[in-house]
């Protein structure tokens, strides 16, 4: 369901990702809570009847926010119907449990609020699960229409090895490096063989081209692990 989570995987990120305790809330998303409390999808495709900014037929969701304790953020909800709980954001795109038809079992609702479009996308959260699927990551457009902070450290996490080369190719000029070499650790420490060999590509090339950028600490312990895999 959900994907590792390392702690850069929240650089960056700006929108909240936790709502509210709600004795409302369904008792499936409750569950799913205390096991593990929201986060990045690993299946995030979803169908849909109509086109939106994601895709002529899907739209994505990236994350399930978790309940809040104490000081996090919450999703602002303050501009919707009382009978609405969003329990995922990405800027402008909201995925809401909707209470309007059903008060104890609540519709699964997109809405997103740059182009005013409202869709009902499951009957319930359960359905809505069963639904998400995954989908080939379309970078085609990386250059013209940058991804946002979510949008690139969701991608990384779920990418395929060639997505994933592509993906470290785009950001391996940026600067500061820190970001991108602590991407390139947690790939050598918890990724897979084929992880690996792309961060290791993508090291090489930092070496061979950004040697005066790099932050010295993170580069000496990424050498260290290399030397780890004699693969």
């Amino acid at each position: 369901m959900f994907t590792i989570h390392p702690q850069i995987a929240d650089s960056g990120l700006t929108d909240p990702r936790f709502i509210h305790p709600n004795a409302k809330l369904p008792a499936s998303y409750v569950t799913l809570c205390q096991k593990t409390n929201g986060g990045f999808l690993q299946r995030f495709w979803l169908p849909t009847s109509e086109p939106t900014s994601d895709g002529l037929d899907h739209v994505e969701c990236h994350y399930i926010a978790g309940l809040a304790t104490e000081h996090q953020s919450v999703i602002d909800c303050s501009d919707f119907p009382a009978y609405l709980i969003p329990f995922s954001q990405h800027q402008t795109q909201y995925f809401a449990f909707d209470y309007q038809q059903n008060p104890t079992n609540p519709s699964i609702r997109y809405i997103d609020t740059e182009v005013d479009q409202w869709l009902t996308v499951a009957d319930s959260f359960e359905i809505f699960l069963a639904q998400l699927g995954t989908k080939a990551i379309d970078l085609s457009g990386i250059d013209e229409f940058p991804l946002t902070p979510l949008q690139r450290n969701h991608y990384l996490l779920v990418a395929h090895p060639s997505e994933l080369t592509t993906l470290l190719e785009h950001y391996e000029s940026d600067s500061p490096k820190d970001w991108f070499l602590s991407w390139l650790q947690f790939f050598v420490q918890h990724g897979t063989l084929a992880q690996q060999k792309c961060a290791l590509a993508a090291f090489n090339t930092q070496q061979l081209y950004f040697r005066r950028q790099l932050p010295p600490t993170l580069a000496t312990d990424l050498q260290h692990a290399f030397k780890q895999f004699p693969h």
